[in-house]
């Protein structure tokens, strides 16, 4: 692989995941500032290590057990702060924060999968009611219904959907958490 296409290769996988990659780290680590810091060495790391990854594998599982050594790199360095957590109170936060992204992702598979569902109604009143800073009382204008009518239609809809996330989860062996 050209070294081109490989940097290429990187940047798509990093950029996709490094929001979450940035929230697992900040959960770990009280500072934005240490965040950022352990955020870019962790960038750094997996940029260097980008070789080992098996390719077809869940890049953000990887990444995210690279910043895990990050972290633990990080509060190595740190011992000498007065507030520190345990070893195993940031392994099981550190499990914890890996398992919601993924509960996470799943939720907003399924809301994309539901909202795809939606009649085509229900689907262009949920389009302008999160387009900008619309409010319902814009679209009850906008439409020549009243405000009440549309909050009913949105509280319809919202349950149409949450019905069909829990349901879509289920199937899928997740869970719902609202």
């Amino acid at each position: 692989m050209s070294q081109n296409i490989r940097h290429e290769e990187f940047m798509r996988l990093f950029l996709s995941c490094e929001p979450r990659i940035f929230a697992f780290i900040r959960s770990l680590v009280f500072s934005r500032a240490d965040a950022d810091d352990v955020l870019q060495e962790t960038a750094l790391v997996l940029w260097e290590k980008f070789d080992q990854f098996e390719h077809g594998t869940r890049f953000d599982r990887w990444a995210f057990r690279i910043a895990h050594f990050q972290v633990m790199y990080h509060r190595q360095k740190r011992a000498r702060d007065r507030l520190r957590f345990s070893d195993t109170l940031l392994e099981q936060l550190g499990d914890d924060i890996v398992a919601e992204s993924q509960h996470l992702e799943a939720t907003q598979d399924a809301l994309a999968h539901c909202l795809g569902e939606l009649p085509a109604a229900d689907h262009e009143l949920i389009r302008q009611r999160y387009r900008g800073d619309t409010t319902n009382r814009d679209i009850a204008r906008g439409t020549g219904r009243s405000e009440s009518a549309i909050s009913r239609a949105l509280n319809r809809i919202y349950m149409k959907l949450m019905l069909c996330i829990e349901g879509t989860l289920a199937r899928d062996g997740a869970h719902f958490r609202a």
